[in-house]
């Protein structure tokens, strides 16, 4: 198979891991309808080096906290989901092995029992204290705070 029907063959993939969890949302049906249309666009974007990203989406997310999100328009989203595809079992390899976000078999039941055993192994199976210390980034997300 050559390389732009193997570009084409994984923008439908791209596709598919893009639309998991948006398939109720505005900006992806819209690319749904046309989607032949679509992907081939973006395939001609892609191969002619004339891709350009799209604006992105802005709203206020209410809950848990007051924040603003900036989303990628949908057609985008598809291809972070392409470099997502090419490039994870590169970086994959070379994480250290307690790495947990965005790699595909690692969930949450895995990081519980890694967690656990470490514990266990800290505190000489719960006979001695053990400390753990959890890290946030702060401003990872722009908020609203409620000034008096």
């Amino acid at each position: 198979m050559r390389n732009n029907e193997k570009l084409l063959q994984n923008l439908f993939i791209a596709y598919y891991d893009a639309r998991k969890n948006k398939r109720n949302k505005k900006t992806q049906l819209e690319f749904e309808i046309n989607l032949e249309s679509n992907l081939l666009s973006l395939y001609e974007e892609l191969i002619n080096w004339k891709y350009i990203v799209w604006k992105s989406i802005y709203f206020i997310q209410k809950t848990p906290v007051k924040r603003e999100i900036f989303a990628w328009n949908f057609r985008d989203r598809i291809i972070h989901h392409l470099l997502y595809n090419y490039i994870s079992p590169i970086f994959e390899n070379e994480f250290i092995y307690d790495s947990y976000s965005c790699i595909k078999w690692r969930w949450t039941s895995f990081w519980i029992e890694r967690i656990n055993k470490a514990i266990r192994s800290c505190s000489n199976n719960y006979t001695e204290d053990c400390y753990i210390l959890k890290l946030d980034i702060s401003w990872y997300f722009m908020s609203f705070y409620k000034t008096t």
